[in-house]
Formats: structure tokens, C-alpha cells, sequence
């Protein structure tokens, strides 16, 4: 199976991105010739309550329910302390 993966030349130092067979190791840089090595790319994740799309994650949920529960604890004369 063919896939994009990143091979970095230790010679000239650049790093290219490749569609290649998924088990190569090596392959022939393609700028200097010498082998370059496959590299690990980073990953895209985000983390809870970081979504671009503006919709509520499962933070930004549990916040709003804490902001209003402690907004009703006020109302009812509770501190954080059980006074």
C-alpha cells in the first residue's frame, strides 16, 4: 500500500514528504542522492475545549454545568466551605 510519509537525509539535512510504499525504511534523497531515513510526522490532535468549529466539547460542557451550580450555591447562601 502507497502512503505519504516524511524521510529525512542526514547529508543535506531536509526532510521531504514522499508517496511510497509504507514499509520502506530508507529511500534515495532527492537532492543529494545519499539515504534518507523515514521519519515519525507529528500528529494532529486538539485538545478538550480547543475546537475551531465553535462546538461545545465535553470542558466546555462540564464548565458551564460548574459555573451554574455554583451560581445557584451563591443564590442559596452556600460558600465553597459549607458555611
Amino acid at each position: 500500500m502507497r502512503v505519504l510519509n516524511d524521510y529525512y537525509c542526514g547529508s543535506c539535512g531536509r526532510t521531504e514528504e514522499l508517496f511510497v510504499e509504507n514499509d520502506l525504511l530508507t529511500v534515495e534523497c532527492l537532492h543529494c542522492h545519499e539515504d534518507a531515513t523515514k521519519v515519525r510526522a507529528v500528529p494532529n490532535f486538539q485538545l478538550p475545549g480547543n475546537d475551531p468549529a465553535g462546538f461545545p466539547t465535553a470542558a466546555d460542557k462540564w464548565v458551564k454545568k460548574r459555573e451554574q451550580k455554583m451560581a445557584e450555591e451563591r443564590r442559596q447562601g452556600h460558600t465553597a466551605f459549607g458555611d
